[in-house]
């Protein structure tokens, strides 16, 4: 309340201002090994984001693969080489998710027996280290471990 010399108090009105809240990533491209871990991920990125997942492995050429690039939202894979300059162009984030830490005794394990088995190929994510030298500007972040994942996607809600 202002009080006025002489002409009783006058109401003025103060208008909070809220910080804005932070705007979601509509384009990521996810990397990581495939598995449960990778797939529960996915989906619940993609929900939380409110943009269509579309696997990588679904589109048949470069030619879907640079619609998926023109569209304004979307949580995608990143197996496909080829794939990867279209989507990292358009991204506004790269997530790496790992299970468990490589370098652990139980992530060595699992890594010689995923390299034992014929039909389960170590995922290459070399990839990932010239990111930074093509788009400075993109953010990667790496989410190791269930506890790591859960709490990203629990602070991105």
């Amino acid at each position: 309340m202002i009080l006025g010399a002489g002409h009783g108090p006058r109401i003025r009105r103060v208008h909070v201002v809220l910080p804005p809240r932070h705007r979601l990533p509509q384009r990521v491209v996810v990397a990581g090994g495939p598995g449960p871990v990778l797939s529960a991920f996915l989906e619940r990125l993609a929900t939380t984001l409110d943009v269509p997942l579309v696997p990588l492995s679904e589109l048949a050429g470069a030619d879907e693969v640079a619609t998926l690039a023109a569209f304004d939202g979307w949580v995608t894979t990143a197996e496909v080489e080829g794939a990867r300059p279209l989507l990292l162009d358009r991204a506004e984030l790269v997530v790496v998710v790992l299970g468990e830490d490589p370098g652990s005794l139980r992530g060595l394990v699992r890594r010689t027996v995923r390299r034992l088995r014929a039909d389960a190929a170590e995922p290459d994510l070399a990839w990932l280290d010239a990111v930074p030298l093509v788009r400075p500007e993109l953010d990667v972040v790496r989410l190791v471990g269930p506890a790591a994942i859960e709490g990203w996607l629990t602070a991105l809600a």
